[in-house]
C-alpha cells in the first residue's frame, strides 16, 4: 500500500517492519475482536460501583446531565483520538509520541506510568473479590454472626438485634470509647484484610490473599502470553459475561420489595446541585476513569488493528456501551440497596458507601438478607467483580508490554519469557498490598498514582499533543487515508480548545482537593472501604 507523505505521516512506519527481523504485531483477526477488547478493558469496576454512587450523591437526574456533557466534549474524542492513532501507526504510546511528535514524548512516559500504578495493584482488587467468592459457598456466610474469632462483640451488630439487644451493645460500645461495627464491617477489616491500624505496621503477610494474587497474576500471564488478539474466547468472555450478570442482578433487583425506593433516590433530579462545582468535578473525573483514557491501553488496543478497519466507528459504538453499561448498572445497584433500605428501616443515605464499602460491605450485607438463593446471588455478584477486574489487567499489561515491545523489538522473539518476567515483576511489587497494612498502600498508590491529579496532567498534555503537537491536519489525513471519511472542521475546535480547557478545569479542582487532602499520617483513620480504587478503571 502507498501512503503519501505529505500528511507528515511517515509511511514506513505502517508498511515495513521497523526493526529488522523483529516478529511483526499481532493483529486483530475478528470483525469484532477490536470491539470486545475495548469493552473488556474501559467497562470496569467504576461502572459497577463508582458510577452509581457518584450519580446518587450528585443528585441523580443532575449529574447524569453534567455526565453526558463531558461525554460528549471529553470523553468520545479523546477515546476514538487515542484508537485512531495507535491504528494508523501500528505503535505504542511511547513510541507513538516519539516518531510523531518528540518534544511530547513525555506524554507517552506518563501514559505508561499511570498504567504501571494501576496495573501495580490490580489483581490485589481481584485477591479480594475471590477471597468472597468462595466464602459466598458457605451455607452460612461468615459475615453475618458476631461469634467468630475475628470478631468484637464489644462493639459488633449483625443488624438482627432487636432494641433492647443493640441498645446493650451501643452502651458496652461506648464504655470503652468504640463505635459500634456491623459484623460484614468486621469481617472485611479483621478477617479478609486483616488491617493493621497504622500504614507503617506491616504485620506481616495475609496469606490467603497472597495466594489468591497468584492465581489472578497466573490467569493474566496464560491470556496474554500468545498475545491478546490470540487470546479472542477470553476477550470475549470477559467482555460479554459480565452483562449476563447485570442482567441477573437487575431482574432480580426489580423483584425486590422497596426497589422503587431506590430507583427513586437513584434518578431523582435536584437541579441546584447544577449550580455547584462538586457534580462537574464528579461528572469530568468519572468520565475520565471509567473510559481509561490516559494509559495508553487504548493506543495499544488500536495497534492491533488491520489498516482501513473503521476503528472511529467501534470508538463511537464503544463510548455509548460504556455510559449504557454505567446507568444499567446504576438500576441493578440502586435496586437492591432500596430493598436494604427497606429491610433495615434506614434511609439509602445512611446506607450507601463510597467506594469499596459499596462492593465489599453494602453487598454481602445484603446477600446476607435475600430469602433465597443467598449463596447464587452472593458468588455471581463477586465473581462479577473478578471478571472485571482481570480483563481491565489483562488489557492494561498488553498497553503496558507493547510499550515496552516497541521500545525494545528484540522481546517480541521471547514474548513468553518476557511477559512472564513482567507479570512477576508486578507481583513482587504488589506484595506489599496484601501485608496487613496493605490495604493502606493501595489507597496511596491509586488516590496519587494511578487517577486523580496525576492522570488528569497526564489527559490534559495528551489532548494538546494531539491537537497541537500532532495537528488536527494530520489526523484528518491519517482518518481520510484509513477509512475514507472526512472528520468534520468542528473536531478541531472541540480538541485544540475545548477538551483541553475542560481537562485544565478538573486538573486544578483536582490539584485544590489534593492540597487540601489528609496527609499519609491521617491514614490511621483511614478505612479501606474509603478507598477510591474503584474510582480509575473499571
Amino acid at each position: 500500500m502507498e501512503r503519501s507523505k505529505e500528511n507528515g505521516l511517515d509511511p514506513k512506519l505502517h508498511d515495513e517492519p521497523p526493526h529488522g527481523d523483529a516478529p511483526e504485531r499481532g493483529q486483530w483477526s475478528g470483525k469484532f475482536d477490536f470491539l470486545m477488547s475495548m469493552i473488556a478493558y474501559a467497562v470496569g469496576l467504576g461502572n459497577v460501583w463508582r458510577f452509581p454512587y457518584i450519580c446518587f450523591k450528585n443528585g441523580g437526574g443532575s449529574f447524569l446531565a453534567a455526565y453526558s456533557i463531558f461525554f460528549t466534549l471529553a470523553a468520545v474524542p479523546i477515546f476514538a483520538m487515542e484508537v485512531t492513532i495507535g491504528q494508523y501507526l501500528q505503535r505504542g504510546a511511547m513510541e507513538m509520541w516519539s516518531d510523531m511528535a518528540p518534544i511530547f514524548k513525555g506524554v507517552g512516559i506518563g501514559n505508561v506510568v499511570i498504567s504501571f500504578m494501576c496495573i501495580a495493584y490490580f489483581c490485589v482488587i481481584v485477591s479480594w473479590a475471590l477471597y468472597y467468592v468462595i466464602a459466598s459457598f458457605n451455607f452460612t456466610f461468615p459475615w453475618e454472626t458476631c461469634a467468630n474469632y475475628w470478631n468484637n462483640r464489644t462493639n459488633c451488630i449483625t443488624g438482627k438485634e432487636t432494641m433492647q439487644e443493640l441498645a446493650r451493645i451501643k452502651a458496652s460500645a461506648l464504655r470503652f470509647k468504640l463505635t459500634t461495627q456491623t459484623s460484614v464491617e468486621q469481617y472485611w477489616e479483621n478477617r479478609v484484610l486483616q488491617q493493621s491500624d497504622d500504614i507503617a505496621e506491616f504485620g506481616g503477610i495475609q496469606w490467603e490473599l497472597f495466594g489468591l494474587m497468584i492465581v489472578a497474576w497466573l490467569i493474566v500471564y496464560f491470556a496474554l502470553w500468545k498475545g491478546i488478539t490470540e487470546a479472542r474466547k477470553f476477550v470475549y468472555f470477559c467482555a460479554l459475561f459480565p452483562y449476563f450478570l447485570i442482567a441477573v442482578l437487575l431482574i432480580r433487583g426489580l423483584t425486590l420489595p422497596g426497589a422503587g425506593t431506590g430507583i427513586y433516590y437513584y434518578l431523582k433530579p435536584n437541579i441546584t446541585r447544577l449550580m455547584g462545582t462538586q457534580v462537574w468535578m464528579d461528572a469530568g473525573t468519572q468520565v475520565f476513569y471509567s473510559y481509561g483514557v490516559g494509559f495508553g491501553t487504548l493506543i495499544a488496543l488500536g495497534s492491533h488493528n488491520k489498516f482501513h478497519h473503521n476503528c472511529v466507528r467501534d470508538a463511537i459504538a464503544m463510548c455509548f456501551i460504556n455510559g449504557s453499561t454505567s446507568i444499567l448498572a446504576g438500576f441493578a445497584i440502586f435496586s437492591v440497596l432500596g430493598y436494604m433500605s427497606f429491610t433495615a428501616g434506614k434511609d439509602i443515605a445512611d446506607i450507601v458507601k463510597p467506594g469499596v464499602g459499596l462492593a465489599f460491605l453494602v453487598y454481602p450485607e445484603v446477600a446476607s438478607n435475600l430469602p433465597v438463593m443467598r449463596q447464587f446471588f452472593a458468588v455471581l455478584f463477586f465473581l462479577m467483580i473478578t471478571i472485571l477486574g482481570l480483563d481491565s489487567q489483562v488489557c492494561m499489561v498488553e498497553g503496558l508490554f507493547t510499550a515496552i515491545e516497541d521500545r525494545f523489538p528484540i522481546l517480541r522473539r521471547h514474548k513468553k519469557t518476557s511477559l512472564g518476567l513482567t507479570c512477576l515483576f508486578f507481583f513482587l511489587l504488589s506484595i506489599p498490598m496484601v501485608t496487613k497494612s496493605g490495604a493502606h498502600w493501595l489507597t496511596i498508590v491509586d488516590a496519587y498514582g494511578a487517577s486523580g491529579y496525576a492522570l488528569l496532567f497526564v489527559v490534559f498534555w495528551e489532548v494538546v499533543g494531539i491537537a497541537h503537537g500532532i495537528g488536527m491536519e494530520k489526523i484528518r489525513i491519517a482518518v481520510k487515508e484509513m477509512i475514507g471519511i472526512t472528520l468534520p472542521k468542528g473536531i478541531d475546535y472541540l480538541l485544540k480548545f475545548v477538551t483541553p480547557s475542560i481537562c485544565m478545569r478538573l486538573q486544578k479542582g483536582s490539584g485544590r482537593a489534593l492540597h487540601a487532602d489528609r496527609t499519609i499520617n491521617d491514614n490511621r483513620s483511614r478505612n479501606p472501604e474509603e478507598m477510591k480504587f474503584i474510582d480509575s478503571r473499571s
